[in-house]
């Protein structure tokens, strides 16, 4: 490639990244502004206090909720079992009938009566029939003792989980006590049942009734797209907001997101024990501040209400001594809408088409496989100005992500020069800093932010960096590492790539395997840097890569195999700002204390090397051949 055309592709480059700058900016405004938390309650709690202890009202448990700086209380439909346990019906399977008759002399069950099934009487002022009208095929009225039962055929547990709808009573309670109502809604096998709660959802929305919050793996209707679509406008006509749980994966709520304009809160959900208090209150600061969580469901596990408010009260005291002040508490709303203009866009694009092609000339070499680079990304870019494919987008990010690692760590060295060690650092951390800049104004927008849509190719991100440096190290030295005798610090520098690797991929993931040592450390890094540096980029990538800076001047051979480790420092940098729904300054300080941190223990690595590692080896020489 000519010096002309070099000089052209790195304008462009850097036209990209200032005429993308208010992308990036405007991104981070919309992740300030919106800092209310909101936590939400379970209702369902509160039927099994109150049954439990008489002397407990719903109006004071509720007036508790408020004062521990509960916000909101969650809301399923009624169903004949909780029916049941608040008192209002007693059901009495068919066995149980045909013993009461028995046991008093009385007629036995005949037709339709003796099947399997449930008969049902309502208790007080409530009128289970008028409630329960065109819920069921078959109904009848069975009369004991001068009471009547509505008698109704089928299985008891099918019968007991008939979801009847919202009590308006309860709603009345929660708003009165001055917390917000989240109703929730599930995907019924019964499909006449879904449409019924459907249309009762759509009739108790009011002012402090804003947000519905799903229950199970799928959404209402999702396995029918015309009707999902309907019901998502029907919930946007409403005024309906959607809430997400975190890692639930619920089916056919993206789709709904998107038809309500992406009005959607991210929710952690979490279970209260009296001995993971302090460990959960430390989940929602950290949900709170790095992965952009605006709400929190508390699940008590407490059996005892006394027990449980205590264990409430514990944990909202943790959560407002640990948030950071720029957060408060309230009623939780979605981030505010914004979109990127189509010309940033097309300059993200031109600006990675100049990334990757500089990099395939750069590592390659060749002319042919960098005019391969330059025209395939070009239609890959045209492909998207016309079809506005999302996939396109994330296909360029997933590219640049993958390459930028591997250039930044291949960059020219010249040792020769003063400040080389320096120079070289900050030269493969500006090759990363660019990929993350061209990932972050490529994939931008309140879909990634929500989480709603994702980077893809997170694993690759993963391999192919390591895989391409390892082949790289091993390739141009083939034949000389096949003739070499192996002596001790060969196999030294073999063990230390070996156990990082090890140790790497222990990491990796979000089930990777972490100590309680590092649990404690990793908690005390938070709490004295606001956010934490990753392991991998601080204590092991950079260290190495300042290491084999080092040593490219006495032992070049080791300064490729030392960047096989070395890279994982920066793949793991760049691989931070892919996750999305991280608030962009949290990447930016998680980032800026990984560099600063690795590069001094880089340093210690340097000195221990100097210091300790060479005087081994001499004595070792000297031993040997004495």
């Amino acid at each position: 490639m000519c010096t002309y055309v070099k000089k052209v592709l790195i304008g462009i480059l850097l036209a990209a990244l200032l005429l993308t700058i208010p992308s990036a900016f405007q991104r981070i405004q919309i992740e300030e502004s919106n800092k209310k938390i909101e936590t939400i309650v379970p209702f369902k709690l509160t039927t099994n206090w109150l049954i439990d202890d008489p002397s407990l009202t719903l109006d004071g448990i509720l007036s508790d909720f408020k004062n521990t700086g509960i916000q909101s209380v969650s809301l399923e439909p009624d169903t004949i079992s909780s029916l049941e346990r608040k008192g209002l019906i007693t059901a009495v399977s068919t066995s149980r009938m045909r013993e009461h008759l028995l046991l008093t002399q009385q007629d036995p069950l005949e037709a339709p009566f003796d099947k399997t099934g449930l008969f049902i009487h309502s208790n007080g002022s409530f009128d289970f029939e008028e409630t329960t009208a065109g819920f069921f095929e078959e109904k009848f009225t069975f009369t004991v003792n001068d009471e009547a039962y509505t008698y109704i055929p089928g299985a008891a547990d099918k019968i007991l989980s008939v979801p009847v709808g919202y009590d308006p009573e309860v709603i009345a309670s929660i708003q009165e006590a001055g917390l917000m109502v989240v109703p929730r809604l599930g995907d019924y096998s019964d499909e006449e049942q879904t449409e019924r709660m459907i249309e009762e959802l759509l009739s108790i929305k009011e002012p402090g009734v804003e947000k519905i919050l799903f229950s199970g793996n799928y959404a209402p209707v999702y396995s029918d797209p015309e009707r999902l679509k309907e019901f998502g406008e029907q919930l946007k006509e409403a005024g309906y907001g959607l809430m997400s749980i975190e890692f639930a994966g619920q089916k056919g709520l993206n789709q709904l997101a998107y038809i309500n304009d992406l009005n959607l809160v991210r929710l952690h959900s979490l279970t209260v024990e009296d001995g993971n208090i302090a460990e959960s209150a430390d989940k929602i600061v950290r949900a709170a501040k790095e992965r952009n969580m605006r709400a929190f469901f508390i699940n008590m596990d407490q059996p005892e209400y006394n027990l449980a408010l205590t264990a409430l009260q514990e944990l909202q005291a943790d959560v407002n001594n640990n948030m950071p002040d720029s957060f408060v508490r309230g009623e939780s709303r979605s981030f505010e809408t914004y979109s990127v203009p189509l010309w940033q866009t097309a300059m993200a694009l031109l600006g990675a088409i100049a990334f990757l092609t500089l990099a395939a000339q750069y590592v390659f070499k060749t002319n042919r496989l960098t005019l391969l680079a330059l025209i395939g990304s070009a239609l890959a870019a045209a492909i998207y100005l016309v079809t506005g494919q999302s996939m396109v987008l994330k296909a360029f990010a997933l590219a640049v992500a993958v390459t930028a690692p591997i250039w930044a760590v291949l960059l020219k060295k010249e040792p020769q020069k003063k400040w080389y060690l320096i120079r070289s650092y900050a030269q493969a951390l500006s090759i990363a800093a660019i990929g993350i800049w061209l990932i972050v104004v490529l994939l931008n927008g309140n879909q990634y932010l929500l989480g709603i849509d994702l980077f893809r190719g997170v694993s690759l991100i993963y391999i192919i960096p390591i895989a391409f440096i390892a082949i790289y190290a091993v390739w141009g030295n083939i034949r000389k590492l096949l003739k070499m005798n192996v002596i001790y610090w060969h196999m030294a520098v073999i063990a230390l790539i070996a156990g990082v690797i090890l140790y790497y991929m222990s990491r990796t993931g979000n089930a990777g395997q972490v100590s309680a040592i590092e649990l404690q450390v990793r908690l005390m890094l938070e709490q004295l840097l606001y956010v934490r540096p990753r392991t991998k980029e601080f204590l092991i990538g950079f260290p190495l890569f300042i290491l084999a800076l080092h040593m490219v001047k006495s032992y070049p051979k080791a300064y490729y195999f030392l960047l096989i480790p070395g890279v994982i420092g920066f793949l793991s940098l760049v691989n931070t700002f892919t996750h999305l729904h991280i608030p962009l300054l949290i990447s930016l300080l998680r980032s800026g204390y990984s560099i600063v941190f690795g590069f001094i223990i880089g340093l210690v690595l340097i000195w221990l090397y100097e210091t300790v590692w060479k005087k081994m080896i001499t004595m070792i020489r000297m031993r040997w051949q004495a």
